[in-house]
């Protein structure tokens, strides 16, 4: 709707510039004005008005072709995004739930499960400590409870158990 009313309004100010630059360029014809000149001048202003026009609406038209067709790419766009979040959610479920069984096989308590996975995201101790609430020599512990657990070495070997078949 905006789109139709901006051009619109577009149309009748170019129709208004049209208007007042011939009206006088026809006065003088009409009246059978002498000076060659000044009716040429008029006669020129008039002809570049039609000329800047008829450039300004082909430029507005095409402004909103390319308008129009930047909402269908951004709609499929959104689209395509939003099926990938889905798909995305399924992954990480099924991910969770791989993660979460190896958990229970290493006989890991809740709070150790929670630090693994934050471990794996690649969150620092501190950041860790943060997010739950706890000290950090206290996610220094679980996170070596983990590693003993698990038979792993460290964050890295941790993260590339779950990551290497992956990729």
């Amino acid at each position: 709707m905006k789109t139709k009313i901006g051009r619109n309004i577009i149309l009748l100010s170019f129709i208004y510039i049209f208007i007042s630059n011939i009206l006088p360029f026809a006065e003088d014809i009409l009246e059978g004005y002498h000076d060659i000149w000044h009716v040429a001048q008029e006669g020129i202003i008039a002809f570049l008005s039609v000329v800047a026009i008829y450039i300004i609406w082909q430029e507005t038209r095409e402004n909103h072709r390319d308008i129009d067709f930047l909402k269908q790419v951004l709609k499929k766009a959104n689209q395509e995004k939003n099926s990938y979040s889905k798909q995305a959610q399924v992954s990480r479920k099924g991910l969770l739930k791989v993660f979460n069984k190896q958990f229970e096989e290493w006989a890991l308590s809740k709070s150790e499960q929670e630090v693994a996975l934050l471990l794996i995201k690649g969150l620092s101790f501190e950041q860790i400590s943060q997010i739950r609430g706890t000290k950090e020599k206290t996610v220094r512990q679980q996170a070596s409870t983990v590693y003993q657990k698990s038979n792993l070495d460290g964050r890295h070997h941790l993260a590339a158990y779950f990551l290497e078949d992956l990729l």
